[in-house]
């Protein structure tokens, strides 16, 4: 299988068309056709559907196309490094993070950096929590910024953070006249939530159930920041994790504590067996400063102990009294 073919599909998945992509390639028709046709053959799958005049792709070929994004961008990733190695500029650096902390707080972290100090490159991907255990645990990227836990061997969590949820409310909202708002005051109100069953969503969805609160109609969105474009323009309210509440300030949304602990728990981890290079030490220490400046109350935690605090939920991070716009 060559670059080549991955680059054909993905062009086509992209446009949903064999004559799109292949003016986008640069390629005849037929020479994109016979491109994933023999790719096909050599996976045993179709990767394709029609749909009228244009192309959809398969169950197998949507589950192939994450694969094949991750192969190519690795692939990419690589020639770009090596050659930065021959230049004697160094090295990439590689950062995988779920959607909050790539959002709201590495580009100010990022910002504290003098230009001399930073490497050619710097990737900034983002995921979902297990797939950002599984870039670093692969060597697919050198540090990972995640909520927290992460049940992936062979990482190390070098850092721990913890701080409470807070509540996301549109300016104005009668509940931003709280300082600090009960959680029973949710009861009836169109609510944001996340997507996620078993994490985030998870707990917030117990706290309420153990203190009787029924929320009215919901939003499930996967990424913290939509759910906040969804306060502002919507009028809904939300519980949010405090990375991005006070990372992610956006005009006509008022963040607020709750009068119930709902710890968040995140972090930074690193593959067990890598030693850290300086660089990344520094953005480690990078991010946690601008944590430490952006979020209220935010715990450090020891992260030898990772597993067993979060497991136990203890008290290390205590309800919040102060909020901010």
């Amino acid at each position: 299988m060559e670059t080549r073919d991955l680059q054909t599909f993905l062009a086509v998945a992209e446009t949903g068309s064999i004559t799109k992509a292949a003016v986008l390639l640069e390629r005849s028709q037929p020479s994109v056709t016979r491109t994933i046709q023999e790719l096909e053959a050599k996976l045993g799958f179709s990767l394709l559907q029609r749909a009228g005049r244009r192309v959809m792709l398969s169950d197998e070929g949507i589950a192939f196309e994450e694969e094949a994004r991750r192969v190519l961008n690795s692939l990419t990733g690589l020639a770009a490094r090596a050659r930065a190695i021959a230049s004697g500029r160094g090295r990439t650096l590689q950062v995988a993070a779920t959607s909050a902390i790539a959002t709201g707080v590495i580009p100010a972290a990022l910002s504290q950096f003098a230009v001399e100090k930073l490497p050619p490159e710097i990737q900034i991907a983002q995921y979902l929590p297990n797939r950002v255990a599984q870039e670093v645990g692969s060597g697919g990227a050198e540090l990972g910024f995640s909520s927290m836990p992460l049940d992936v061997p062979g990482l190390e969590v070098v850092r721990l953070y913890c701080a409470n949820d807070v509540a996301a409310l549109p300016e104005g909202d009668p509940l931003a006249d709280y300082d600090v708002v009960p959680l029973s005051a949710f009861a009836g109100r169109r609510f944001v939530t996340m997507l996620d069953p078993g994490r985030f969503q998870r707990q917030v969805s117990q706290t309420m159930e153990a203190r009787g609160v029924t929320p009215g109609p919901l939003i499930r969105t996967n990424v913290s920041y939509s759910a906040l474009r969804l306060v502002q323009k919507t009028g809904v309210v939300s519980i949010i994790d405090p990375v991005s509440a006070y990372g992610v300030q956006l005009p006509g949304v008022v963040i607020r504590p709750i009068d119930v602990a709902v710890p968040f728990y995140w972090g930074a981890v690193t593959a067990s067996s890598r030693p850290l290079r300086p660089l990344v030490t520094q953005m480690i220490e990078a991010v946690e400063a601008e944590a430490l400046r952006l979020i209220p109350d935010l715990q450090i935690l020891d992260p030898a102990r990772s597993a067993q605090t979060i497991d136990r939920h203890v008290s290390d991070c205590p309800v919040s009294h102060r909020g901010s716009e």
